[in-house]
């Protein structure tokens, strides 16, 4: 929770050993102007999570945030989601849309509609490999799937997530968490792209045109439908827009929020 302004809160993807830290942390000293509260979502980092999941996830971590603003007396915040955290995002507006003053979403995959590619997308399909058998060779395949520049996964990048991915209680959160998308005793008031009409915030969609988890041309129909969304679209751009066009990214959170 750092620097001065309107309050702006930003929601981590789903991947293995992802936190709020690992997704935005190196954004944070260029966003000059705003108040970041960069948090790690139900199960994930440093958060709880209750024994079981008994609802859609998207919902569960819509709901802590909720109660996340209401103990920090926040009335009103914008929100940055990336890829899940989009996701959550959208159904912490659609359910609380006076809480929500703007949203700023990099490939958010179930807000979307992909039509083109093969569902599940390479980048799941990676990440449920991992699941399934979590090696340090399957975190490599999924971070391929991540990155249009191969060259950013270092090392350290890769012994650092597999670090956190494999650490107690964490292959069985993901694997929790996304068995409540496929349940179905469970799926909320998704897809969420059949509802993205009724939100009249200003959006800003921000897609890497190369993302091979949530493929661009899910965003089309969001894009579309959400009568107040401007799109864009990142050549050389995986699905992590913060970190391969990071500078193009911290403009746009400044430019939307501040």
């Amino acid at each position: 929770d750092v620097g001065e302004g309107p309050p702006v809160v930003f929601l981590h993807g789903s991947g293995p050993g992802v936190t709020g830290w690992a997704n935005f942390g190196d954004n944070l000293p260029a966003l000059q102007g705003i108040r970041a509260i960069v948090v790690d979502q139900v199960g994930f980092g440093a958060s709880g999570r209750p024994e079981a999941y008994d609802r859609n996830y998207l919902q569960i971590s819509a709901d802590a945030v909720l109660g996340l603003l209401d103990s920090l007396g926040l009335e009103k915040v914008g929100i940055v989601g990336n890829s899940m955290g989009g996701d959550v995002a959208v159904r912490l507006t659609l359910d609380q849309p006076s809480r929500v003053s703007a949203l700023l979403l990099n490939g958010p995959g179930g807000t979307g509609a992909p039509v083109l590619g093969p569902q599940p997308s390479e980048g799941i399909a990676r990440l449920a490999e991992f699941n399934t058998d979590p090696t340090r060779e399957r975190i490599v395949a999924w971070l391929k799937t991540m990155v249009f520049d191969q060259r950013r996964l270092t090392e350290e990048l890769i012994d650092s997530r597999f670090a956190a991915a494999t650490a107690p209680g964490a292959v069985k959160n993901l694997v929790d968490a996304y068995a409540t998308f496929y349940n179905p005793a469970m799926p909320g008031d998704v897809p969420l792209w059949a509802e993205v009409h009724r939100i009249k915030q200003p959006v800003l969609l921000c897609w890497g045109r190369d993302d091979r988890v949530a493929p661009v041309e899910g965003a089309l129909l969001p894009a579309r439908r959400m009568p107040k969304c401007d799109l864009r679209s990142y050549s050389r751009c995986g699905h992590w827009v913060q970190v391969e066009r990071k500078a193009a990214f911290e403009a746009a959170v400044l430019e939307h929020f501040a």
